[in-house]
């Protein structure tokens, strides 16, 4: 089973970082490396053993390669150029917006108003202001 962590650290500890996480994988390794170097666990099994050593190189080199393509994926992110980026809407297009959005709250606020008065045929006025 396998889990995806995700957690921040400042910008002068991510190699460090990296390498601690790399440097974890030496159990899987070193725990492959005791297997093929017991003869006597060879002598019983062999086929358990090597199936059990290909699971831990596998599941090293997968980790390991995670790893080299998220360091080179932060590597890359420091040399490429971020161009800033044009605001979508101006303050004076957001102010507009939000009269907008008043002028209409106001008209369904006398609709209400006249339904409640009985008035089904009242038309609201148009008037800015």
């Amino acid at each position: 089973m396998r889990a995806t962590i995700s957690f921040e650290t400042d910008l002068e500890q991510v190699e460090g970082t990296m390498a601690v996480l790399a440097c974890s994988e030496e159990h899987n390794l070193r725990a492959a490396a005791d297997i093929l170097s017991n003869y006597t666990v060879l002598d019983g099994n062999v086929l358990d053993a090597v199936t059990e050593v290909l699971r831990l190189l596998d599941e090293s080199a997968t980790q390991l390669r995670q790893y080299q393509h998220m360091i080179v994926s932060f590597e890359k992110s420091k040399f490429e150029t971020i161009v800033p980026q044009a605001a979508t809407q101006s303050m004076g297009d957001v102010a507009t917006t939000l009269a907008n959005i008043d002028k209409f709250g106001s008209f369904i606020d006398r609709l209400n108003e006249s339904a409640k008065e009985g008035e089904p045929d009242a038309t609201p006025s148009t008037s800015e202001g």
